[in-house]
């Protein structure tokens, strides 16, 4: 009989061009280091051929959308084995979380819970439980999308992570982490190592909202996350970030100043949620109109500084 295993390929590679859609996937060698030094050998080697990855949901979507273009072959390094980048741990007045941590092990970490809870409640929020299983914290801070729950906490409880390269590992604060829709102060031979943050203090309080066009594997069409400390009554600190309404999630300063030496009574804060949306320039796209988005983050920052105060009673 004839050999078709020739065309049998050529008929498979096309059904897998038709399902990528019109970016075919490219020539993939596949990498799986155990430690750290390993990786950086491998993105040394690879250079910008090299892509990192973790819990892989968005792998598929960055190849067919153009986000990840390729002139040669593609080496994934998949960092899911390497233990170092697993662990959730509090360390003195800091939780540190390793990128690779999947979004169900921080929604169920008992110190995740008590130490940041805020965290949890965005994680909740998110994708389907099947996504939750395997997507990762780091994943969704590097994929830098404007949309992406978990970084508005982040903010508010003043995160930064680590970043390893070949010189070693640095500290970049989440404020300066982000540059644009898909893009962030990562360079060719760097990778987000962990996450840290401040632990929870008793006269701190912090909240997370979200509303999208669905009630259920919703991507935001705005979200909140507020933190306040109080005391005797009176706002000592104030945080307030927003998600969806510019090209990076954003810290609305403005608004924060505001309410700092204040007390958090009905009246301050409905104008700091005014002042808070006064702020944001969002842009209307397929989910929603600007005016909506300004609308709908005026209200989820009053309903968060409300539910914090109402936390601290």
């Amino acid at each position: 009989m004839p050999d078709n295993s020739a065309g049998n390929n050529a008929m498979k590679n096309s059904a897998m061009k038709n399902f990528i859609g019109s970016r075919a996937m490219p020539d993939l060698v596949y990498h799986s280091p155990d430690t750290i030094t390993d990786l950086m050998v491998l993105m040394d080697t690879h250079g910008t051929s090299a892509r990192v990855v973790a819990g892989c949901t968005d792998f598929i979507p960055s190849i067919r959308t153009g986000r990840w273009c390729f002139d040669q072959e593609l080496n994934l390094i998949d960092v899911s084995k390497m233990d170092e980048l697993h662990q959730i741990e509090k360390q003195g007045d800091i939780l540190k979380i390793g990128a690779g941590v999947n979004l169900t092990r921080i929604l169920e970490s008992p110190e995740v819970q008590t130490h940041c809870p805020v965290l949890a409640q965005a994680v909740e929020q998110m994708a389907s439980l099947q996504v939750r299983n395997t997507a990762t914290m780091g994943g969704n801070i590097c994929m830098a999308s404007p949309a992406a729950d978990t970084v508005p906490p982040l903010l508010v409880l003043d995160a930064w992570v680590m970043i390893h390269d070949a010189k070693g590992e640095h500290k970049v604060l989440l404020t300066d982490f982000f540059t644009g829709p898909g893009r962030s102060v990562l360079t060719s031979g760097q990778v987000l190592t962990h996450i840290c943050i401040p632990v929870k203090k008793s006269n701190e309080a912090a909240w997370f909202q979200k509303i999208g066009t669905r009630t259920a594997v919703i991507i935001s069409v705005v979200s909140a996350a507020v933190r306040v400390n109080v005391t005797n009554g009176i706002c000592d600190t104030a945080r307030i970030a927003l998600g969806s309404v510019a090209p990076t999630p954003v810290r609305v300063t403005t608004a924060e100043a505001f309410l700092e030496g204040k007390p958090l009574d009905d009246q301050v804060i409905k104008e700091g949620a005014r002042l808070a949306a006064h702020a944001i320039s969002p842009i209307s796209d397929l989910r929603s109109s600007k005016e909506y988005r300004k609308d709908m983050a005026q209200t989820l920052v009053k309903r968060s500084i409300t539910a914090c105060t109402e936390a601290l009673k």
